[in-house]
């Protein structure tokens, strides 16, 4: 499933006149989804982040999609707007995107971006490919495939705490065994993007979420969700 509508995204395919659906965003990557659209700034190189691979274009054309290889470029998913406002609700910036959902089981993509109705490569991207049998010039974006590790591994009597995210956070990670403080655990980045921690916690049902900042973040490598006392959406783990 392919998603391109969030919070603070309009779409562009409206304002140009074309039809376009919303695809539904599961509850358990909506946070992670808003979250990645509030950080867009400005147009840059596809990147990679966990679940997702972030397109980005300046604004200005009246309409830019993009076609992947995965799909024989038969499909044009739009670009959404994110606009970013002053106190006063002025537009100060805007900046073109589009999230791709990690497709499973491949490693890199070829893609294509229409741009007011003429074909182009990415320009914000500097990997290019030339299609000799079409004689055109594509882009492509190298997304790896993903660590299969999960939270929950049990060794040695303690349990690993995993966080996928970009590289170069600081990561922390508190809960009920905490008291919820999140500056006594911080996840080490043992490959790019790839944080963990092991702890060795006692038997029973413990809440927890990781931080960046001060900014809770569920671990989306468990799906086990639930409403603390005070109304945070926590992680759950059970050691048996």
């Amino acid at each position: 499933m392919r998603r391109f509508v969030g919070i603070l995204a309009l779409s562009l395919a409206a304002a140009a006149g074309f039809a376009a659906t919303t695809d539904s965003v599961e509850e358990k990557d909506l946070y992670e989804y808003n979250n990645l659209v509030s950080r867009i700034e400005k147009a840059a190189p596809p990147q990679v982040a966990d679940n997702f691979i972030i397109f980005t274009y300046p604004a200005g054309p009246r309409f830019v999609g993009i076609a992947f290889d995965f799909e024989n470029y038969q499909i044009i998913h739009p670009y959404s707007v994110r606009s970013t406002r002053d106190v006063d609700g002025n537009i100060v910036n805007s900046v073109l995107f589009y999230l791709l959902e990690r497709p499973a089981d491949i490693t890199s993509i070829t893609y294509r971006l229409v741009i007011d109705g003429l074909w182009t490569a990415d320009p914000e991207n500097p990997l290019h490919v030339y299609d000799n049998e079409n004689g055109i010039t594509l882009s492509r974006v190298d997304i790896g495939a993903p660590p299969p590790e999960t939270t929950g591994i049990r060794k040695n009597g303690s349990t690993t705490f995993i966080f996928r995210g970009e590289p170069g956070q600081t990561v922390r990670l508190a809960g009920t065994f905490t008291n919820w403080d999140p500056w006594i655990y911080e996840l080490q980045e043992t490959q790019p993007g790839f944080y963990e921690l092991s702890l060795p916690l006692p038997k029973g049902r413990h809440y927890y979420n990781y931080y960046l900042g001060m900014t809770p973040v569920v671990d989306k490598t468990n799906p086990m969700r639930a409403y603390t006392d005070d109304g945070r959406t926590a992680s759950v783990i059970e050691i048996n």
